[in-house]
């Protein structure tokens, strides 16, 4: 009855709605209402009293630049990268056992490792950048980081976006470029930036970018050209695009929430006035990391309610969160997880 009547209501589970972990399962395995089913997940992470938090420490000795939960049928993984110049892969059945969880470390890059991507969030495929100037584009679906290819763009790479057979990226040298995947060459160059570009995100009609010039750039594929550029009053750390919402997090502490040709709709107030590292945003939830250590997890919605607050020995610098595992990763070369230890996933 408890999940009939969530297929009936979706839209008022998180205030009327309270599912119990074996429903939850339940919906995890029989696959429906997916919506729903990851809605509940992450606001099981607001029960202190059945979150395991898991630190794991020695498998990078620089600061965590970048994490990302993975999405692959055959099992629960999660990458991170460091200013060690290595990639490390977990397998989260065995998380709680660091000498276990840790299945493979790849010094394939240079530089500082700044970026980490999966291919349209479920491919076997996952791209890196780095500070190197190279872009490596590896396959898991073997349990490992086996490397199919690699591009030299000639600049520092901050941040990817890795849609099916395309990559875009944004670099140092304040460029915004698309990589064809196939056919392996650069397919174009926007010059939309007077800095570093920090974040970049997309859809189908249109690439977001922001930077360190403390512009917020939206470029229309179709045409071609720039739509709009909004000057912010600090820089924005991070963008993600969640249909039909384009999500950007701030050095202001704020969150503010778009359309997809960046009218303002919501400048959402987190409750903590230090600058935000990294945010991410999925059906599920929203999750932040803050400059002072502290890790928010929201409700997923435009007037979103604070589930839970982590606070952290010391600061994080990037955040994931994917049906029911919070990550992040940290300034002391530990990564940390979260999970609800009452669901066998």
């Amino acid at each position: 009855m408890r999940l009939a009547e969530c297929l009936t209501c979706p839209e008022d589970i998180t205030n009327s709605l309270k599912l119990s972990d074996r429903e939850l399962q339940e919906m995890y395995n029989i696959g429906l209402p997916k919506a729903v089913y990851q809605i509940e997940s992450a606001r099981s992470l607001k029960y202190p009293c059945s979150i395991n938090k898991y630190v794991l420490s020695g498998n990078h000795y620089g600061d965590i630049h970048c994490v990302k939960l993975l999405s692959y049928p055959a099992k629960k993984i999660a990458i991170s990268g460091s200013r060690d110049k290595t990639i490390c892969l977990y397998d989260l059945k065995c998380v709680g056992n660091t000498s276990e969880c840790v299945v493979h470390t790849n010094a394939d890059h240079n530089g500082w490792v700044w970026s980490l991507d999966q291919e349209d969030g479920k491919s076997s495929k996952i791209v890196s950048g780095s500070w190197d100037s190279n872009i490596h584009f590896y396959d898991i679906g073997q349990g490992s980081l086996e490397k199919i290819s690699d591009v030299s763009v000639h600049s520092a790479i901050l941040c990817t976006r890795f849609e099916t057979n395309f990559l875009l990226y944004g670099t140092y040298s304040k460029i915004v470029a698309g990589y064809d995947t196939r056919s392996n060459c650069v397919a174009f160059k926007l010059k939309n930036h007077t800095r570093p570009v920090l974040s970049v995100a997309s859809s189908q009609e249109y690439i977001w970018s922001s930077g360190e010039d403390n512009a917020l750039v939206c470029h229309d594929r179709r045409m071609n050209k720039l739509l709009k550029r909004i000057r912010m009053e600090r820089i924005s750390s991070s963008i993600t695009f969640s249909e039909p919402y384009l999500w950007v997090a701030g050095y202001d502490g704020f969150i503010k929430c778009f359309n997809e040709e960046m009218r303002t709709l919501k400048k959402i107030d987190t409750g903590h006035n230090q600058p935000i590292m990294d945010m991410t945003h999925t059906t599920g939830a929203t999750a932040a990391t803050f400059k002072d250590g502290v890790v928010k997890v929201f409700s997923p919605n435009l007037s979103p309610v604070c589930w839970n607050t982590f606070n952290l020995d010391s600061s994080a610098s990037c955040v994931d969160y994917k049906d029911g595992y919070l990550m992040a990763g940290c300034s002391d070369s530990s990564v940390i997880f979260w999970r609800n230890t009452n669901l066998d996933y």
